[in-house]
């Protein structure tokens, strides 16, 4: 992770879809038909859940190839538990299904692998959210410049 990121940016589509930027990368958010969205991309909940997978796969996949160890077959699957007062998830629940060779001497060390990823850091020890908010100033048109060269 770079100490100097981008802002993440959030932009409003339509109706409940919204596009994310995210360095170079465009990702769209939606919500399920059921919740009155177009189910166009998942839900912003979604991506929290992904993050912890894809966190935790990329520890996992770096293990195995310090160690000469077949990735093949790696998956990590992650499900959310919705909580309520505030609403929240709750609960996350991580399988980590390891290569069918994977060595089992390696287990204890692979576990501890997975909770040293820095998704999984942020959730058990948490993090301060600041959050401000402010009216955008009213956006003004560029002058245009007409026949000008250098």
């Amino acid at each position: 992770m770079s100490q100097s990121q981008s802002a993440v940016i959030v932009t409003h589509q339509d109706n409940l879809k919204f596009s994310v930027q995210i360095g170079r990368h465009r990702l769209t958010t939606d919500q399920p038909v059921s919740s009155g969205g177009e189910d166009a991309g998942p839900a912003p909940l979604d991506f929290l859940a992904a993050s912890l997978g894809a966190c935790v796969t990329f520890y996992v996949q770096q293990f195995c190839a310090a160690r000469e160890i077949s990735q093949e077959g790696l998956r990590v699957e992650v499900l959310s538990h919705k909580a309520q007062l505030p609403s929240r998830v709750g609960r996350f629940d991580v399988r980590v299904a390891l290569p069918a060779d994977f060595p089992r001497p390696q287990l204890p060390m692979i576990e501890r692998v997975v909770r040293n990823c820095p998704a999984d850091n942020t959730l058990a020890h948490g993090a301060d959210v600041s959050i401000e908010t402010e009216i955008a100033a009213a956006l003004t048109p560029r002058a245009k410049t007409v026949g000008s060269r250098r």
